[in-house]
């Protein structure tokens, strides 16, 4: 398990990337937008959470999605005590998790031309920085001078 990933990622992705897909033959991928405009990219990415499509190709409400969700977020209150236990609260958990994966799919839509974008308008130093970690990889030979 990664340090920043919790048991409940860890199950979400389970349950809404590999076991819900498989067995509703649904494609759990994020594919950028073909539009040119900003609204157009932006209304496509927030959609992802709500259509995907199928093996075929074909665009269908994204139920291996939500149900991935909804199982991960019954199985997290399952853990609470009873008495911290809520209906209200599970699909207040529900809800915000949507959101934040339509805030997930929107970065991955503008992510790669706001990071070309970041790179073009570094400082020159930060660049050279950034190149010599990339270039520097490899283990330099270790130049041993003798004891006196």
């Amino acid at each position: 398990m990664l340090p920043d990933e919790s048991p409940r990622s860890r199950r979400s992705a389970f349950f809404g990337k590999y076991l819900y897909p498989s067995l509703l033959k649904q494609d759990p991928r994020y594919y950028p937008s073909s539009s040119g405009s900003f609204l157009g990219r932006a209304t496509y990415a927030a959609s992802r959470i709500f259509i995907t499509r199928n093996d075929s190709g074909k665009r269908i409400l994204n139920t291996s999605y939500f149900l991935g969700v909804l199982t991960s977020v019954a199985v997290a209150t399952a853990y609470r005590p009873y008495w911290a236990r809520s209906t209200s609260a599970t699909f207040r958990t529900f809800g915000s998790t949507i959101g934040s994966d339509a805030g997930i799919n929107l970065f991955h839509e503008f992510g790669p031309g706001i990071r070309q974008m970041v790179k073009g308008h570094a400082p020159k130093f930060v660049s050279r920085i950034g190149e010599r970690i990339t270039n520097d990889q490899t283990p330099r030979e270790v130049v041993s001078t003798p004891a006196r």
